[in-house]
């Protein structure tokens, strides 16, 4: 029985860490993408000699906004398996 319950709860972790990381990189996506469209620029970097202002508020929204697409990401995805397996995610997740 713990066998079972150790390879769901993997399945679990595994399914919200894959839905996160991909909700990440396409948000981190979406925001360079925009600034460029906005600015009509790269995003700042600290490498360039950019503001410091204009680059922390930029890394400020960006992890803002990576957080909250993770976390909207793998919660989906456990309401996902929690439909279709009909069960509800292991403790501690």
């Amino acid at each position: 029985m713990k066998r079972k319950n150790n390879s769901r709860r993997t399945t679990w972790l595994l399914v919200g860490a894959g839905a996160a990381m991909v909700a990440g990189r396409l948000m981190e996506r979406g925001l360079n993408s925009g600034w460029r469209a906005w600015k009509d620029e790269e995003p700042p970097t600290f490498k360039r000699g950019d503001s410091w202002s204009q680059a922390l508020a930029f890394t400020a929204l960006s992890a803002a906004a990576v957080a909250t697409a993770e976390l909207v990401a793998r919660r989906g995805a456990h309401l996902g398996l929690t439909q279709m397996t009909g069960k509800r995610a292991p403790a501690g997740l």
